[in-house]
């Protein structure tokens, strides 16, 4: 038992930062984690690019040391660090992509991809159109308001409407009273999204 507790604890100490960078991710984004197996994978991926760039810093460190100025000795404390601060903008830096299609935008733009960097075209569709919405609802009722947010996925959340009111037939709106309404997605059959913006 004991030499597989050492044996253990290295190759956690090891994956960590990648299982760090991994979750921060998941939780700072609108994507759905993916199963056990798929979140081993990409934290694997995460580790082995970590570990790129620490290698890369401990290179640039040392050189520094004989050629410049020697800060101290780099141990398994200075890596360790380092993986965690590295492990930390590599999750803060792969959120800003995901959550600001830039990346992709510059992809398509080189005709290398047509995707998006948001989880479903639905998404992309609130996140890049900021704009008054129309619910019309299986009932065959209608709701007009500012969506404040809304699901991931069309059929699974809530839309929270902040100023809204239901719409006749003609047009006419009927103010709720309520500056914000909850909606469950399941109910709602598609959405409009009106010119007029706020």
């Amino acid at each position: 038992m004991d030499e597989l507790v050492k044996e253990v604890i290295p190759l956690l100490q090891y994956l960590i930062p990648g299982f760090l960078t991994a979750w921060i991710f998941y939780s700072f984004t609108a994507f759905k984690r993916p199963d056990t197996f798929g979140q081993i994978v990409q934290a694997l991926i995460f580790t082995f690019i970590i570990q790129m760039i620490v290698g890369l810093i401990e290179l640039l460190l040392l050189w520094c040391g004989e050629h410049v100025y020697s800060l101290g000795e780099w141990t398994s404390t200075s890596r360790s660090l380092s993986s965690a601060l590295v492990a930390l903008s590599l999750g803060a830096f792969s959120c800003y992509l995901a959550c600001n299609d830039k990346l992709h935008k510059w992809l398509r733009d080189k005709n290398i991809t047509k995707k998006t960097s948001h989880p479903t075209e639905w998404y992309g569709a609130f996140t890049e159109f900021p704009r008054f919405v129309v619910l019309h609802l299986v009932d065959e009722r209608r709701i007009y308001g500012w969506p404040l947010h809304w699901p991931t996925e069309p059929k699974e959340g809530q839309f929270v409407l902040q100023d809204p009111s239901w719409l006749e037939d003609d047009g006419a709106e009927i103010q709720l009273g309520a500056e914000l309404f909850t909606i469950d997605a399941s109910r709602v059959q598609w959405v409009e999204f009106t010119e007029k913006n706020w």
